[in-house]
Parts: structure tokens; sequence; C-alpha cells
């Protein structure tokens, strides 16, 4: 078994459950990027193996073939930190070479990467804290203490894809904050930076760092600041695919080439082989970046039309475990 994909539950000890069209259970791991099932492999080159957190009663490893690779998936340090310290015995009694190391997964929350990754030419990261408010008030005290302006952003720590997530333009949002569970759970401050366009768009990139190479993985853009999946229909009423086509070759082979040497510095300050970031490719060359982590699923989608992207992304991760399995695995 030359790779072992190791998946975690979070620290509740909870997953989610999913029917597909024929009616069958499956399960929904949360807090993981998901390689080993979506991408094809030859047989018998993997395995997996799932990490609960703490407080479950954990199976022991035992391999008759010591894998000469592990991939760890286990990708949320806000919700899967039990998970990732159990991973961190996991890869010192194997002993072997490993993709995204969970010590240094345990570093990607959303504060510590801002805080990595300042500093660096042609990057604008916005200020990130963590808190811990219990009603609007203190979101409002904290971030005057912290020093954010409005607007800032408030939200939930470990919830992804918008949600929990409020831009507060001012203390007119006072009423909208209690929206949010005040429950004693982490919040993020986080520094909000205008990125519309001059036709008020915000556009929104996904870039792969696969081994320090950057990939463009997607480009969407809505008329609203918080972009996700769902802008695709926003989009095609207003351009049709061969735009967007022509739009992401822009980006891919134009603007993102100079970004290199910053990107290829974040890599080096996130030590991880494997991770994504959104962002947005600013027209004056600048790298605005929303998040960087390894909790980013790539591989979905069914559109013909973006076919392509997703080959790409295979053929990119064929490569980075080829490199360090030492052997070919398709």
């Amino acid at each position: 078994m030359p790779i072992l994909f190791v998946s975690g539950v979070n620290d509740l000890s909870t997953i989610g459950l999913t029917l597909d069209d024929k009616g069958q259970l499956g399960h929904l791991m949360d807090g993981n990027c998901s390689i080993h099932h979506r991408l094809p492999l030859k047989e018998g080159m993997a395995g997996s193996f799932l990490i609960f957190g703490k407080g479950v009663q954990q199976r022991s490893a035992e391999f008759k073939t010591v894998p000469s690779l592990i991939f760890n998936q286990i990708a949320d340090p806000d919700t899967h930190r039990g998970a990732l310290e159990r991973c961190i015995q996991l890869c010192e009694q194997i002993n072997t070479t490993v993709i995204n190391h969970p010590r240094y997964v345990l570093q990607t929350s959303r504060d510590q990467v801002s805080e990595k990754l300042q500093g660096i030419p042609g990057v604008i990261m916005p200020r990130t804290q963590r808190c811990r408010p219990r009603s609007p008030d203190e979101v409002f005290s904290r971030a005057a203490a912290e020093g954010f302006g409005f607007p800032f952003i408030i939200r939930v720590a470990g919830l992804h894809g918008g949600k929990s997530m409020i831009k507060v333009d001012g203390h007119d949002d006072y009423a909208a904050l209690h929206a949010l569970p005040f429950d004693g759970r982490d919040f993020y401050l986080v520094e909000y930076v205008d990125y519309r366009d001059d036709n008020g768009f915000h556009h929104k990139q996904r870039i792969l760092v696969i081994d320090g190479e950057p990939l463009l993985r997607h480009t969407l853009y809505n008329s609203d600041w918080n972009v996700h999946g769902n802008s695709r229909a926003f989009m095609l009423e207003r351009e049709s695919w061969e735009q967007d086509i022509a739009h992401f070759a822009h980006l891919r082979d134009e603007m993102l080439p100079p970004l290199r040497p910053a990107i290829t510095e974040i890599a080096r300050r996130m030590q991880l082989e494997y991770f994504g970031m959104d962002c947005n490719l600013r027209p004056d060359g600048q790298l605005l970046v929303f998040e960087a982590n390894a909790n980013m699923n790539v591989l979905h989608g069914r559109s013909p039309q973006t076919l392509y992207r997703r080959k790409a992304v295979v053929e990119k991760l064929h490569a980075l475990l080829t490199k360090y399995s030492g052997e070919k695995v398709i």
C-alpha cells in the first residue's frame, strides 16, 4: 500500500449523511479535503484510515506494509484539532513521507494565516483576530479595541461557504448580529477590503498551490460581496461560457505568472504541499487573499465547460503523488 489517505472526524464526533439518486446512504466528512474518493488511481495504489478526535476510542494502526506516503486530508484546525493531534502521533509512528503534515495544518486557522502572510510584496492579507464575543455589543467593543474600522466582517470559526458571516458597515447592523450564535464559540474579526471592479462586481478566484506551483481552479463574480459557487447563475445571465473561458485564460496566462514569486513565498510560509487560496487578482497586479488553507474541495463539479479545469487539477495531483510516493499512481 504505497499511499495512505488519512481522514478525520470532527471534534463533536459527528458526520453528515446523504442519499444518492439510487437511495444509497453515504456520509459527508466536513473539514477534510476529500482527495482520495475523487481522484482516479490505479488499483491497489491507496488505502484509507479514519481518525477520531479526543474522547472517542480509536483503533490502533497496524500495517503489514509500511506506506511510502501519507496524504493527510484533515484540513480544518478549528473543528478537527483532536483528529489532527492524533494524526501527528500516527505520522510519528509510521515515520514516512507526509503530504500536509498535521503539525502544519494546525497552524492554518484564519488568524494564524493572516499573521503568516503579512508583509509579502504584492500580497494584501486582511488582518484577522480570533475572539469570543457573547453579544452584539461585545462584537462592536472588541472590534474597536482591536482597531477594526467599518466595515469589518464577523464570522463563526470553523464554518465555510459564507455561512454565519456578516459584514458590519456600522452600528445600524446591530440587529443583524443577533442572527449569530453567541453561545461561547469562537469567531473571527476580519478586516474588509473593498474589491469591487468598475462595474460594481466582486470577483473571486480560487488558486491551488500544489508542490509550490499555482494553478487557477475557477473564477466567479457577483454584485454581492459574498461570492460563492451559486454565483455561476448570476454570471451566466451576463456572459456566455465562451466569455468565461476567455476571461479564465487571461487570468491564468497573463495575471497569474507575475505573482509566482509571491505565491512561492506564501507556500514557503504555509509549509503545505497542497492547499488553496480564495483571492482576488486585482487589476493593479496585487493578490488580495481572503483565505488560504487545505480545506478546499476542488475535484467536484459536473459542468462540461469546466472539465478541462478539473483535469488540470487531477494531472497536478497525480504528479504530486508520484513524486512523493516514488511510484506511478495511474
